[in-house]
């Protein structure tokens, strides 16, 4: 599994056959280009767990994620500010029930070569959290490898020193010569600004040519860069676009596999988005949680903002489906004819979304007339106090079997997980909570979805009251039956308390 490190933070990782962890282990955004034009309708041997106790169904909870201040709407704008210097840590987690694994992570300088390695043992259905040494200095970039005997996975986080700003993104096991960011801009130079990780996952050099297009499909920067075996390389739009602004997307192709990430600053937190290859890409995508509230006045307070970057050989109709809760059909919108490599906008705070109302929360699929995309979307909260950003899932790749590395249940943040299910039959999803040092099973209980239905379960509930108020450890969320329903799992972990007030948000990795 491979992260690449922003400034003394990870931001590309990658895995072979990280969320800080302190307290648990406006101005208006541009215009959509193309103008959507909106249409109006409505495995073996197991470690030892303790005896299982009966816990009540959680209760379905949703409201937002994030837990925004009613106050909000009469504070003033929000202004931009830089989060300053960012640290990062590795979050690996062992969802494989045959056993302990060994693991170990190295470490890469900017120049490809080894600065730290280190081997740790993950018990199966446990998780370590992995603190960069200070030896490594204070501006240090570089990548990580995490290699093990063991399908293990893991999260590279980053928070900065007052944990105002915190991001997390997945890591990968599958690098290639073709990857894609449905989302990247450049607002304003150390505020509002992007830092891409590009990484080389092999023992060969590499020749990288990295492509940022316009919503139009035009070319607005290229890079071209030769890399080293294991060597990473960083991309600040500062230096990219110093004199004026960008929104579109970003293509990378390479001679060897590589992998790649995002970091995007927007207000005052951040968020972090893996780059996608052309498998993880399709014709329908999930996005299981969406929102759009606002105040008595019209003030934007939480809003989704919605990214799909045409990755096929033709241009394509990209339309957006909203639905309620219940997996009733809400809204829609459709972009016509968006170009190749170019992209389609849905900012759900514009008045062309009023339709769903100023109190929307559901979920989104997005369809197109054939060619392949990729999705992503940020979850802007209290003005942009808090930021989350994940991928939307293509239809290929959803599953009934799903692990949460990175929950957490203390008395300063609760893990929210959203769970839609996406086919037109009820779903019986079980929920566990595993300690993390000793893999063992903590808590067991089960929901029911509705078909096309999303529900947001919170570890606070009671459902959850047996992992204690200090639990940090993984969470699996799994569809039951014959033939389990598919469906769509992602977690977010907003602070309690508005001082701290950043928050991640990711995807929980699909376990076969």
């Amino acid at each position: 599994m491979i992260l690449g490190i922003l400034a003394a933070c990870l931001l590309a990782l990658f895995a072979s056959s990280a969320t800080d962890q302190a307290s648990a282990f406006a101005k208006k955004t541009p215009s959509p280009t193309p103008k959507a034009t909106r249409v109006r309708t409505r495995q073996p041997k197991t470690t030892r767990e303790p005896k299982k106790t009966a816990t009540p169904e959680p209760a379905a909870t949703p409201e937002p994620v994030g837990a925004d201040d009613a106050s909000d709407a009469d504070d003033a704008e929000i202004s931009p500010v830089s989060p300053g210097a960012m640290t990062s840590q590795i979050l690996v987690f062992n969802p494989d029930p045959s056993g302990a694994a060994t693991v170990q992570i190295d470490i890469y300088n900017a120049g490809g070569t080894v600065a730290y390695t280190t081997t740790e043992t993950v018990n199966a259905d446990g998780a370590k959290l992995i603190t960069l040494p200070g030896s490594l200095g204070a501006n240090f970039q570089g990548s990580a490898v995490i290699s093990s005997d063991k399908n293990v996975q893991a999260l590279g986080v980053a928070a900065n020193s007052n944990k105002s700003a915190r991001d997390a993104y997945e890591g990968t096991s599958a690098p290639a010569t073709n990857l894609s960011l449905p989302f990247a801009r450049h607002l304003a130079a150390n505020t509002q600004n992007s830092i891409l990780a590009v990484h080389n996952t092999t023992a060969s050099s590499a020749n990288v040519t990295i492509t940022f297009y316009n919503p139009d499909g035009s070319q607005a920067n290229q890079q071209n860069a030769t890399l080293a075996a294991h060597q990473p390389l960083y991309l600040n739009t500062n230096t990219l676009f110093p004199s004026g602004t960008f929104i579109g997307s970003v293509d990378v192709t390479a001679t060897q596999n590589v992998v790649a990430a995002l970091q995007s600053l927007y207000y005052k937190d951040t968020a972090a988005l893996r780059a996608l290859a052309p498998s993880e890409q399709g014709s329908t995508v999930f996005l299981n949680f969406v929102e759009r509230k606002l105040s008595g006045s019209g003030v934007p307070l939480n809003w989704s903002e919605i990214f799909v970057r045409n990755s096929g050989a033709s241009a394509t109709d990209v339309t957006l489906n909203l639905y309620n809760v219940t997996g009733a059909l809400v809204g829609s919108q459709t972009a016509t004819a968006v170009p190749v490599n170019g992209m389609a906008q849905f900012m759900l705070n514009d008045a062309a979304f009023a339709s769903v109302g100023n109190n929307y929360v559901g979920w989104a699929k997005v369809t197109t007339t054939g060619e392949t995309v990729g999705v992503a979307a940020l979850d802007v909260i209290s003005k942009g106090k808090r930021l989350t950003g994940v991928n939307g899932l293509a239809n290929g790749q959803v599953a009934s079997r799903y692990v949460c590395g990175d929950a957490a249940r203390t008395t300063s943040m609760n893990s929210r997980l959203s769970i839609l299910n996406t086919e037109a039959r009820n779903a019986k999803v079980q929920i566990r909570l595993y300690d993390p040092t000793t893999g063992a099973k903590l808590v067991q209980t089960k929901i029911k979805l509705t078909p096309n239905a999303v529900k947001t379960v919170k570890l606070s509930d009671a459902a959850f009251a047996a992992a204690g108020t200090n639990f940090q450890g993984m969470a699996i969320v799994q569809a039951k039956g014959t033939t389990p329903p598919k469906i769509v799992v992602t977690a977010n972990n907003p602070y309690g308390s508005s001082k701290l007030s950043g928050t991640t948000g990711y995807a929980c990795g699909v376990i076969q």
